[in-house]
C-alpha cells in the first residue's frame, strides 16, 4: 500500500507546490510517511491511506485531471459532507508540516523564506538506578509538579518521576523541538483532526519550551470556581492569592525583559485605531537571553528561562531526586490506597513503594494513569478544555520578520469577560513555518508568489475561554471534542477585531485560519465590511475553522462531590488515602488566560495543606 500512497503524495505535492523540485518532494514524502506512523489516530490515518491508494490508479484522471488535483481539495473543503470536508483538510493540513517539518531539520521551504537552519542535536537519555522506596513520589516535573515537590521536600523524602529528557543546550530547529519535547512529535489532535493538540513533554514540562507568557488568574475566574466548587472565599481567598503572590515573586514575573517585536508593531498600531487596548506581557524571564532569536519554544536550554525545572528543582532548596526518561505505567491500588508505582527505565520496569502519589502529568495523561491503574470516576477523562484557537495572518509592505524576537509581546484583554465571564484574549503569533502553513493552508496566490513574500506577513491569535468540553474516548491516547455555538461565536467575533485592526494598521493582504483559507486583498476586494461578514458567517461546523490548542485542562477537576469531581478540595483523589492530582486538570473551568501561574498556584495551594 505505501508504494501507491507514496504515488498520490507525489502527484498532490507537485500540484500544491509546482516550483518545488524532485529533492523537496522526497524530503517532503519522507516526511508524511514519517507522519503517518507516529500519528495517533490510527482510524483516520487508515482511511487517509485508503482514499490515498484509490486516488494513485490512472482511473483517477478520468475524474481530476493532474492539473486540478488541488482545486479538487479545496473543492472538498468547502463541501456539507464532513467526510469530504474532513478528507480536504487533512491534506492541506498535512502538506503544511510536509513542507515546514522534514526528518533532517531542514523544511523543503527554509530556502526559499531565507529562514534560519539549525542542524539536528542529540538529547541524552538517562539510564537510572531506581529506589525501592520513597514517601513521596510525584508524577511529572512540569508547572504543578515541580511546585509541589518542591514544596513536599522540605517535609518528606521526594522523588520526582518523568518520561521526558532534560533539554539540550542547542538553538533547535522546528522539527527537531517538536519530536523531543512535545507529546507525540507534536502531531497530537482530537479525534478527527478537530483541534490539533501541543503539549510539553520535557523535564520541567511545558514551562521548559512554553512562550513564557505568565499571567495571574483573574478574579473573575476564581470567583466562578467558588461558584462551582459551591465554596465561598476558597479560591478567591487570601490564601490561594498568596499562593499566586508566592509563585509570581520566585518565578520573577516581569515585564522588564519583554518588549513588542517589529513582527507586533502593526497589530498594536490596528489595536490603537480600532480602539482596543493591550499591555506588554509579562514573562518569567532573568534577561533578555532567548527573547530575540524567536526559537526558544523548541527546547533551546533552560538559561533565562525561569521554568518549573529552574526555579523549582534545581536549586538546592529542593532536597528530592529527579529521575528522567522515566515513565509511570500504573499505580497499584490495594484497599484504596496507593502502595507502589510501576515504572520503566531503560526498557526494564521497576515497582516502588510509595507513601503518597502526587499526579502532575497533565490533563491528557493524568486521567489515562488513573484508568490504567483501575481507578474509577464519572468525571475522570471528562470535561476537557482546550483554549481553542485560530488566527489571522497579514502582509504589510515592509518586512515583519515573522518568527523573530519575543514568542509574544503584547495582548489584549478587552473581550476576556465579553459574555457571561466567557470570551477571548487577543495575542500575538511567531509565525514559524510549521505554525503558520498547516493553519493557513490555502493562499489565494501562487505558492511560490505567496512564499516569496512571507517575510512581509505577521500574526495573531483568538484564544477562546471555553465552556465547550471534550473527552477521553477508552482509555485514550485519543480524544473528542466539539466546539459549541457560543465559543464558536466568541471565536469570530475575535477574528474579525484581528481582521479590523490589521486593515487599519494598512494591511495589503489577510488571512483568516477558516478552511478554506478566507483572503482579502486591498486592491482587488477592498470592501473589508464584506470580508468582515463572510469571516461571521463561518458555520459552526467541524473543519469550517482550523483550530489548534497549547492549553488542555479540567479533565480531574477538583469538586467535594465525586460525583462532579475527581479530587476533593484539598487535592485528594476520592475514594482514595494517599492519592493526589496538582495539574491543569484540577481546574473547575478554564482559567481563561494562560494557565501556567494557575496551575502553580493550584499546586502550591493544595500541596501546603499536606
Amino acid at each position: 500500500m505505501n508504494k501507491r500512497v507514496s504515488k498520490s503524495f507525489k502527484s498532490i505535492f507537485k500540484n500544491f507546490y509546482p516550483n518545488l523540485d524532485e529533492d523537496d518532494c522526497k524530503k517532503a514524502l519522507d516526511y508524511f510517511l514519517f507522519t503517518l506512523k507516529k500519528f495517533p489516530d490510527k482510524n483516520n490515518i487508515y482511511q487517509l491511506k485508503l482514499f490515498m491508494y484509490v486516488f494513485s490508479f490512472g482511473l483517477r484522471k478520468l475524474f481530476i485531471k493532474d492539473q486540478k488535483v488541488k482545486d479538487f481539495f479545496s473543492y472538498l473543503q468547502r463541501s456539507n459532507f464532513l467526510i469530504l470536508r474532513k478528507l480536504g483538510v487533512y491534506m492541506f493540513v498535512l502538506m503544511g508540516h510536509c513542507i515546514s517539518r522534514s526528518l533532517d531539520g531542514e523544511g523543503v521551504i527554509y530556502n526559499k523564506l531565507n529562514y534560519p537552519k539549525h542542524k539536528n542535536g542529540s538529547v541524552d537519555k538517562i539510564s537510572h538506578s531506581l529506589p525501592k522506596k520513597v514517601q513521596v513520589a510525584v508524577i511529572g516535573s512540569g508547572a504543578g509538579g515541580g511546585i509541589a515537590a518542591h514544596t513536599l521536600s522540605k517535609k518528606y523524602d521526594v522523588a520526582v518521576f518523568d518520561k521526558a529528557s532534560y533539554l539540550n543546550k542547542d538553538t533547535n530547529n522546528e522539527t527537531f523541538g517538536y519530536h523531543n519535547f512535545f507529546e507525540h512529535y507534536g502531531l497530537s489532535a482530537t479525534r478527527g483532526f478537530g483541534i490539533q493538540l501541543l503539549t510539553g513533554k520535557s523535564i520541567g514540562g511545558g514551562t521548559s519550551i512554553n512562550w513564557q507568557t505568565s499571567l495571574e488568574t483573574p478574579t473573575e475566574v476564581l470567583n466562578e470556581w467558588d461558584q462551582l466548587t459551591k465554596q465561598q472565599d476558597y479560591f478567591n481567598s487570601d490564601v490561594f492569592k498568596e499562593s499566586i503572590k508566592h509563585v509570581v515573586d520566585n518565578l520573577g514575573v516581569t515585564t522588564e525583559y519583554n518588549h513588542i517585536p517589529l513582527k507586533e508593531e502593526k497589530l498594536a498600531e490596528g489595536f490603537e485605531k480600532n480602539n482596543i487596548s493591550y499591555r506588554v506581557i509579562p514573562k518569567n524571564n532573568r534577561s533578555t537571553h532567548g527573547m530575540e532569536c524567536g526559537f526558544c519554544a523548541f527546547g533551546c536550554g533552560y538559561e533565562s528561562r525561569n521554568s518549573s525545572y529552574k526555579i523549582w528543582l534545581e536549586n538546592g532548596n529542593f532536597n528530592g531526586n529527579i529521575y528522567s526518561d522515566t515513565g509511570i505505567q500504573k499505580i497499584i491500588i490495594n484497599n484504596d490506597k496507593a502502595t507502589h508505582i510501576e515504572v520503566e527505565n531503560n526498557g526494564t520496569a521497576s515497582r516502588i513503594e510509595v507513601e503518597r502519589v502526587i499526579l502532575a502529568g497533565g490533563s491528557l495523561n493524568t486521567p489515562r494513569i488513573l484508568l490504567n491503574s483501575g481507578y474509577k470516576n464519572p468525571q475522570l477523562g471528562k470535561n476537557l478544555k482546550t483554549h481553542p484557537v485560530s488566527g489571522v495572518a497579514a502582509k504589510f509592505n515592509e518586512q515583519q520578520q515573522p518568527w523573530y524576537g519575543s514568542m509574544q509581546g503584547m495582548h489584549s484583554e478587552d473581550f476576556l469577560f465579553k459574555t457571561n465571564n466567557y470570551g477571548y484574549l487577543l495575542q500575538g503569533l511567531p509565525m514559524h513555518p510549521s505554525i503558520f502553513f498547516p493553519y493557513f493552508p490555502n493562499f489565494v496566490s501562487s505558492a511560490e508568489d505567496f512564499i516569496e513574500s512571507y517575510n512581509y506577513w505577521s500574526g495573531a491569535i483568538v484564544l477562546t475561554s471555553d465552556t465547550s468540553s471534550g473527552s477521553l474516548i477508552n482509555n485514550g491516547p485519543l480524544w473528542k471534542y466539539k466546539l459549541n455555538e457560543f465559543d464558536n461565536n466568541h471565536l469570530l467575533d475575535g477574528l474579525t477585531q484581528l481582521v479590523k485592526s490589521y486593515y487599519l494598521a494598512g494591511a495589503e493582504e489577510i488571512m483568516v485560519s477558516a478552511s478554506p483559507t478566507m483572503h482579502w486583498k486591498r486592491n482587488e476586494n477592498g470592501d473589508i465590511e464584506e470580508f468582515l461578514s463572510k469571516v461571521l458567517a463561518i458555520k459552526n461546523q467541524p473543519y469550517r475553522l482550523l483550530l489548534g490548542s497549547a492549553h488542555q485542562m479540567g479533565t480531574a477537576r477538583i469538586n467535594p462531590n465525586p460525583e462532579h469531581g475527581v479530587i476533593d478540595l484539598n487535592g485528594k483523589v476520592h475514594g482514595l488515602e494517599n492519592v493526589y492530582i496538582v495539574d491543569a486538570s484540577t481546574f473547575p473551568r478554564c482559567s481563561g488566560v494562560n494557565p501556567m501561574i494557575s496551575i502553580q498556584s493550584m499546586s502550591h495551594f493544595l500541596m501546603s495543606k499536606i
